[in-house]
C-alpha cells in the first residue's frame, strides 16, 4: 500500500473519465454519509446559535412552529452551507486545525456580511432610514456568534477530513 494507490475497499474509488484519465474520488457512500454530516452540523448549529440570539436579544424563546417554518428552514438552509464552502476548500490537502479554523471564521464572516447587507438595503428600501446606532451592537453580536459557530464547522469538518484521509490508506 502507498500513498498512490487507495484501499480497494476505503472511502475512496478510482474511476475512468470520459478522456481515459484515472482520477480519485470518493464512493457512493462515503460522498453520502460526508454530505449527511457537514449539512447537519451546519444546520444544527446554526439553528441553536440563531435560537440563542433571538432569546438573548429579544427575551423571546422561539417555538416549534418557528424551527419548522420559514425562520427554520432558511436558517438550516443557510447554515447547512457554512461546512459544505469550507470541505469544498479544504479537502483532501493535509491542512491543519488552525486552517479549518481560520478559514471557517472567514466564511461566517462573509455571510453575516451578506445578511447584513441584506437588512440594510431592506431597511433602506421600506422605511427609507438607516439603522441606529443599536445596529453596530447587534452587528458586532452576529459576528462574534458567527465566529464561534464557525469553529464547531471547522472542528466536524477537518475531523471528517481527517478520518477519510486515514480510511483512504489504512489496511
Amino acid at each position: 500500500m502507498t500513498d498512490e494507490h487507495p484501499r480497494e475497499d476505503g472511502p475512496t474509488e478510482v474511476v475512468e473519465t470520459e478522456e481515459g484519465e484515472l482520477i480519485e474520488r470518493l464512493s457512493g457512500g462515503t460522498a453520502t454519509l460526508l454530505l449527511v454530516w457537514l449539512i447537519g452540523v451546519g444546520a444544527l448549529s446554526t439553528l441553536l446559535a440563531s435560537w440563542l440570539f433571538v432569546w438573548f436579544v429579544s427575551g423571546e424563546r422561539l417555538g416549534v412552529d418557528a424551527l419548522f417554518g420559514g425562520f427554520g428552514i432558511y436558517t438550516a438552509l443557510a447554515g447547512a452551507a457554512g461546512p459544505c464552502v469550507l470541505w469544498l476548500a479544504g479537502r483532501a490537502q493535509g491542512h491543519s486545525l488552525g486552517w479549518f479554523m481560520l478559514t471557517a471564521a472567514k466564511i461566517a464572516l462573509v455571510m453575516i456580511g451578506l445578511v447584513l447587507v441584506f437588512i440594510f438595503a431592506a431597511a433602506l428600501m421600506m422605511s427609507g432610514a438607516v439603522p441606529g446606532p443599536g445596529a453596530l451592537l447587534g452587528a458586532a453580536v452576529l459576528a462574534v456568534g458567527a465566529v464561534l459557530l464557525a469553529q464547531v464547522w471547522a472542528i466536524a469538518t477537518w475531523a471528517a477530513d481527517r478520518w477519510i484521509a486515514r480510511a483512504r490508506l489504512e489496511p
